[in-house]
């Protein structure tokens, strides 16, 4: 399938034949769902964008226990680091479905940024981003309660991904919000039903949705449950 290189953010403002270049450099892949797409700590796999399917990013810990950084949709972008920088990759990454991406390596990439300044400035921009998310998890995994870090999960679901699900959070199970919390099932299951006694969310059939942004929206930037909200 075509691309529109110019939709991700590594690749904004660069002119035609900039982007025809480093279309040239990239590798097509596919993977069935359940494949390993890369391991943590092997020699670095490069670039990589996602056109179709959903990837979990995660990591495992000495006793075994996953812990997921990230669930991504096209077109997100993921590996950076190690593209760059040419050491092992961080984390692991697997197809959750079906799965297709653009691969560039680590060496054509530098090569890229080296005659494309665009491609160097996006670059640098991209992985201050990705310092600045890493700041903000840990401070969360530190700071915050289990359901602020939740209301967090929820708004940025039904935000990122509003075309898809709307007002439905996510279709992450309990076991799946746990390992990007850093906890467990059972806290999870403990944070979700204050949120449903709270009304920040409600429960149809299966399926868990927003009932007030707003009491939501100030869980997670406060850490307090909105008390003088649902009053009103």
């Amino acid at each position: 399938m075509g691309i529109h290189w110019q939709q991700i953010a590594l690749f904004r403002d660069i002119d035609r034949c900039g982007l025809g270049r480093i279309e040239a450099a990239a590798r097509h892949h596919t993977y069935q769902a359940g494949a390993t797409i890369f391991n943590e700590g092997e020699a670095c796999a490069g670039f990589h964008i996602l056109q179709e399917g959903l990837v979990r990013i995660y990591r495992m810990n000495a006793e075994g226990r996953l812990h997921t950084l990230s669930l991504l949709r096209p077109l997100s972008t993921f590996n950076e680091v190690a593209a760059v920088d040419g050491g092992p990759n961080p984390f692991n990454a697997v197809a959750v479905t079906n799965v297709e991406v653009l691969v560039i390596s680590h060496d054509r990439l530098l090569q890229l940024m080296s005659t494309l300044p665009a491609l160097l400035n996006n670059t640098v921009q991209a992985l201050a981003h990705l310092n600045r998310d890493y700041i903000e998890r840990l401070e969360d995994m530190t700071f915050r309660s289990i359901p602020s870090r939740l209301a967090k999960l929820f708004l940025y679901e039904s935000t990122a991904y509003a075309d898809q699900i709307a007002e439905a959070p996510t279709q992450l199970t309990q076991e799946e919000m746990a390992a990007i919390l850093g906890t467990t099932r059972e806290v999870v299951g403990r944070a979700l039903r204050g949120l449903l006694n709270a009304g920040l969310l409600e429960k149809r059939g299966r399926h868990v949705y927003i009932a007030d942004r707003r009491g939501l929206e100030w869980l997670a930037e406060t850490n307090m449950m909105p008390e003088r909200l649902r009053e009103r």
